[in-house]
C-alpha cells in the first residue's frame, strides 16, 4: 500500500513555480481547489492502482476564462503518490503537456478533463494494427468513440497539436496514441479518470485474449452499439465510481474532506 508523505517530507519535495500558458493569472477560487483536489485524487488513484509511469504522463482540467484560463496539470517531476493538490500546476513546464492536452482542449471546447497513460496493456494494444477491439462489456463505451493518432516522436513540435486536433475529431471520448500511449477524455475528472481505467482493463483482455489458440468471441455490432448508449446514461464512467473512489482516499486519509464553508 501506497501511503502519502509526511507534512515534514513534503515540505522537502521540490517545488516548480507555476506558471501559465493562458493569458490569465490563475485565481484561487471555489471552483479551483475542486479541480485541484479532484486532480491530486486521480494522482493518487492511478499510483495505487498501478498505472503510473515514474514521474510521466500528466492529468489534468480546464479552467474556465474566469479563473485565468489554461488548464491544471501534473507537475512533471514527482511520482504520483507524491501529487496533492498544492503540487498542481496552472498549465505546465513539460512541452509535451502542453502539446498533447493544449490540443485536445483547443479543438474539443467541451472537453474539462485528460487522463493520458503509458500502462502496458494500453501501450500494447497501441502498436497493433487492429487498434482496441470490444470484446468484452466495459469495452463497450469505447466502441465507435476511439480515436487514432500517429507516433511523431516525443511531443514537443507545438506543430503536431493541429494534427492532434485532427486525429480527435468532434466526439471521439478516447485517442489511442499508436506506438505511445492513450488519452482518455471527459467532462469531469472523474469521467475521464474512471474512462482511462476501464481502457486498460479492457485492454489487458484484448491482449490476454489474442493468446488463445481457439479464436475469440466477438460481440455483434448490434449489441455493441446497443451497449454504448447504455453508457452513455445512468452507467456514464465516474458517474457512480468516482464519488466512491474519493470517500476511499478520504477513509486512507489521502484526501481531506471538503471545507463546506470554504469561500473564494
Amino acid at each position: 500500500m501506497l501511503f502519502p508523505p509526511t507534512a515534514h517530507f513534503r515540505r522537502l519535495l521540490p517545488k516548480l513555480r507555476p506558471f501559465s500558458s493562458s493569458t490569465g493569472v490563475l485565481r484561487e477560487s471555489k471552483e479551483v481547489k475542486l479541480l485541484r483536489r479532484d486532480l491530486a485524487a486521480a494522482h493518487q488513484l492511478t499510483a495505487r492502482y498501478g498505472m503510473d509511469d515514474l514521474v510521466w504522463n500528466h492529468i489534468s482540467a480546464r479552467v474556465s476564462d474566469e479563473d485565468g484560463g489554461g488548464f491544471l496539470v501534473t507537475p512533471g517531476t514527482m511520482m504520483y503518490e507524491e501529487i496533492f493538490s498544492d503540487d498542481i500546476l496552472h498549465s505546465s513546464e513539460n512541452v509535451t503537456a502542453n502539446v498533447i492536452h493544449g490540443a485536445i482542449y483547443e479543438n474539443r471546447p467541451e472537453i474539462n478533463a485528460i487522463v493520458h497513460i503509458h500502462t502496458h496493456a494500453v501501450c500494447t494494444v497501441s502498436a497493433l494494427p487492429q487498434g482496441l477491439e470490444c470484446l468484452v462489456q466495459d469495452a463497450a463505451q469505447f466502441y465507435d468513440n476511439v480515436a487514432y493518432h500517429p507516433w511523431e516522436g516525443i511531443s514537443e513540435d507545438y506543430a503536431e497539436q493541429e494534427r492532434i486536433g485532427k486525429s480527435i475529431g468532434p466526439s471521439a471520448m478516447c485517442l489511442i496514441m499508436q506506438n505511445h500511449g492513450a488519452c482518455t477524455l471527459g467532462k469531469t475528472v472523474g469521467e475521464a479518470w474512471v474512462r482511462a481505467y476501464y481502457l486498460e482493463k479492457v485492454c489487458q483482455v484484448q491482449v490476454a485474449a489474442l493468446a488463445n489458440p481457439s479464436g475469440i468471441i466477438k460481440p455483434s455490432p448490434e449489441v455493441l452499439k446497443h451497449a454504448a448508449k447504455q453508457y452513455e446514461g445512468d452507467y456514464l464512467p465516474g458517474k457512480c465510481e468516482w464519488p466512491a473512489l474519493v470517500r476511499h482516499l478520504e477513509r486512507q486519509g489521502i484526501l481531506e474532506p471538503i471545507d463546506d464553508d470554504d469561500e473564494d
